[in-house]
């Protein structure tokens, strides 16, 4: 298994420390451990590019693995903060996630390349506005109420781009 595929796979085993971690209330360290998984979303693509090692079984690997850590998240901050804005945001994101999901399966057994389903700056946009409000969120209990409420924006303004991203998508696939 390649470097960036492993790198992939990590984001998702890294939930387990961040959940625990912010359980046991170690906010900072938690957040700390969001920060790595976040980074190998990124050097997972970067060194795959530089090492020519980019596969389609890579790609797939990091489109699931962004899925996955995202949806956890969301799900499981649904349970942990009380707030109406976190469950509207998560389905938002969820459902855009599961409906993407199914469109690239789609074009794919339509033999699309996977090269043709591959993110585009609003995909990736959107990923770094949910990684950043998710990063608040997980030291929310720390800052000023303001911030948290601007993390809570933030997590539904990353919802909309998404659903915008979903849109672009869809017209760039279907038409």
């Amino acid at each position: 298994m390649t470097l960036p595929n492993l790198l992939s796979i990590s984001r998702v085993f890294l939930l387990i420390p961040i959940i625990f971690l912010f359980e046991k209330e170690f906010y900072v360290l938690a957040c700390i451990f969001f920060i790595v998984a976040s980074l190998t979303d990124f050097f997972d693509g970067y060194i795959a590019r530089k090492r020519n090692l980019e596969s389609d079984l890579g790609g797939l690997l990091d489109l699931l693995a962004d899925k996955l850590f995202v949806s956890i998240l969301l799900i499981w901050f649904c349970f942990n903060l009380d707030s109406l804005l976190i469950l509207i945001s998560t389905i938002l994101i969820v459902s855009r996630e599961i409906i993407i999901s199914y469109v690239r399966l789609f074009l794919i057994s339509t033999s699309n390349k996977i090269t043709d389903i591959k993110s585009d700056i609003y995909g990736k946009l959107k990923t770094t506005f949910q990684m950043i409000s998710l990063g608040f969120l997980l030291i929310s209990s720390l800052l000023p109420p303001l911030l948290y409420d601007a993390s809570l924006i933030l997590i539904f303004f990353s919802a909309l781009l998404s659903w915008y991203s979903l849109l672009k998508y869809l017209n760039k696939w279907i038409v």
